[in-house]
């Protein structure tokens, strides 16, 4: 483990955005590999009638892990100069009430600004990712955008109040990697499920 460690620490010196986007993308397939297992993959009542043993072949999808790990390593750099602004722009003192200002505003802008815009981005990528066109990228917005951004606000706080105080600049992506594996596995099944497409048309034409 101390090899690896040192391994890491030596790549992140001599080139820090390339060894963040690989990490945090690993990172994201973990998080999805986790979620397909967990939630096996269920065929909808418009999917073909298949076998059992075709059910089995496909409960797995390396396609959408592929995703995720895709998505992850464009994720990470966005997420280091991030967190590079927030340690520019509203830097740590020594003194211990003005330290916890400072903390409780870089938690406050990155689940105020930050938080929604990179949600939004996830399905709109994962959307892409998957060949869906704009009204299907609207109605996957509309049903699951709420709910991620909901469990956002129950794990994300607390996480970075930890990223922020304690953790080097360096590290944080891999330590929002970390907690990621648990957000990743929860945004994989989310985004995993299957829209009903034909009800919520026509609330995407209504709008």
């Amino acid at each position: 483990m101390s090899l690896f460690v040192g391994f890491w620490n030596r790549c992140a010196v001599r080139r820090p955005l390339l060894t963040i986007s690989l990490t945090n993308g690993v990172m994201g397939a973990a998080g999805d590999v986790l979620a397909q297992s967990l939630v096996p993959q269920q065929q909808t009542s418009e999917d073909p009638p298949q076998s059992a043993s075709t059910k089995t072949a496909v409960s797995y999808d390396p396609w959408r892990t592929l995703r995720f790990f895709a998505y992850g390593c464009m994720f990470g750099p966005v997420a280091y100069r991030w967190y590079g602004f927030l340690d520019r722009r509203l830097p740590m003192t020594a003194v211990r009430a003005a330290k916890a200002a400072t903390l409780a505003k870089r938690v406050a802008a990155d689940q105020i600004f930050f938080a929604p815009v990179a949600i939004a981005a996830f399905f709109a990528a994962m959307g892409a990712m998957e060949g869906k066109g704009i009204g299907e990228l609207k109605i996957s917005l509309m049903e699951r955008y709420p709910e991620a951004l909901t469990g956002n606000y129950i794990l994300w706080p607390a996480a970075q109040m930890l990223n922020f105080s304690i953790v080097p600049l360096v590290y944080r992506v891999p330590f929002s990697g970390l907690v990621s594996i648990i957000w990743n596995t929860y945004l994989s099944i989310v985004n995993g499920r299957k829209a009903d497409f034909k009800q919520a048309s026509k609330g995407i034409n209504d709008i």
